[in-house]
């Protein structure tokens, strides 16, 4: 009877030493962190955009344009005194009272053409005719005119004839005229700005 005894004695002895946690405790238990075996991540950095370049037109080649042969002189010489003697059997001749600026012969026929030359020609015609503005004077307006950044259009003209003293202006162009070139002239008065004359000549 002692050796049942002594076993609950012992029983009891090691289960008043140990203590349970109460199942009815209002302290939450104890919760230990869980550690994360790997590291985050690192962001992945995108490289900067670079801007698009413009697209590139390749535009077609220009057709190559056949250069026009150079003017003879003894045609155009005769063409200007075609223009001279034009403008010297008008009747409109005899009521120029005054003194004419002879504007240089504006080449617009599209070859090399010594206009300048053309114009002494046809000064050299109607000098017995007509009375021209000094050409020292005219050229010293012209460049003055040109430094001021006019242009040579026909305000422009009226302008120079003006400041040059003149009363008449006498313009001409050279043009092309089917296989050949015409050469047209015009006689204004600057001060009213009427038209007096207006006739043109052609030939190869």
């Amino acid at each position: 009877m002692r050796l049942p005894r002594l076993s609950l004695l012992l029983a009891a002895a090691v289960l008043g030493g140990c203590t349970l946690p109460n199942p009815y405790s209002t302290s939450p238990a104890p919760v230990t962190p869980a550690t994360p075996d790997t590291q985050p991540a690192a962001p992945v950095v995108q490289p900067p955009l670079r801007p698009t370049p413009p697209p590139v037109i390749e535009l077609p080649e220009p057709p190559v344009a056949t250069p026009l042969p150079e003017a003879r002189s003894p045609n155009l010489d005769r063409l200007a005194d075609g223009l001279a003697a034009r403008l010297r059997n008008s009747g409109v001749i005899n009521e120029v009272n005054g003194v004419v600026l002879l504007d240089e012969i504006r080449n617009q026929a599209g070859s090399p053409v010594d206009t300048r030359g053309l114009t002494e020609r046809l000064q050299a015609n109607l000098a017995g005719s007509l009375r021209f503005v000094d050409g020292s004077r005219v050229s010293g307006l012209r460049q003055q005119l040109a430094y001021q950044g006019g242009r040579a259009d026909m305000a422009a003209l009226v302008r120079l004839g003006r400041q040059s003293g003149a009363d008449y202006l006498l313009s001409s162009s050279l043009g092309r005229s089917g296989s050949g070139f015409s050469l047209q002239g015009q006689l204004m008065e600057l001060a009213s700005g009427e038209v007096l004359w207006s006739d043109s000549v052609s030939g190869r």
